[in-house]
């Protein structure tokens, strides 16, 4: 059996002053980190986490900390609250459905010294297998996301190389 890693970077160290509360905890259930007083580091050794479980109180307060700076994953979380079924115990929030890109956008937006956020990928895979190698890039402005693969990359290459 294989196993696939997505060793994974975010770049720059991001301005924690630049983050709301709710932004801070749910990137650090998603990412492993490294922080200082001022700013953290987020990456991955294996893979992003693609669900962070969270007690729904703990959801609750830091939504209403009184942060009242635009942010998308907050508009996200009020609604999977508003309609959830139970109100009590550890709330799932599904990441591969709602994606992080965007809280990384608020960031950018919010903070003038980042014109960009940058996400680097590795697909690896402990067997030789053509579907367990390569890797994606995402830049991330306050205007846009951008992805691409590699597999994308060497198709773009490859038809403008056999369309001259």
């Amino acid at each position: 059996m294989a196993d696939y890693h997505s060793p994974t970077t975010v770049q720059p160290d991001i301005p924690i002053a630049g983050m709301t509360a709710l932004e801070l905890r749910l990137l650090c259930e998603l990412f492993e980190f490294e922080r200082d007083d001022s700013t953290i580091s987020l990456f991955s050794s294996e893979n992003v986490a693609d669900t962070a479980w969270i007690d729904r109180a703990e959801l609750q307060a830091l939504l209403d900390t009184g942060d009242d700076r635009p942010s998308a994953i907050a508009d996200v979380v009020r609604a999977e609250l508003a309609a959830a079924a139970s109100d009590d115990g550890e709330f799932e929030l599904d990441f591969s459905l709602i994606g992080y890109d965007r809280i990384f956008q608020d960031i950018v937006r919010r903070c003038p010294d980042l014109d960009h956020i940058q996400i680097v990928a590795a697909w690896t895979c402990t067997r030789m297998r053509p579907d367990g190698f390569g890797g994606m890039a995402t830049v991330i402005t306050s205007d846009a996301i951008e992805s691409m693969s590699t597999t994308s990359f060497i198709e773009q290459v490859l038809a403008r190389l056999a369309d001259p």
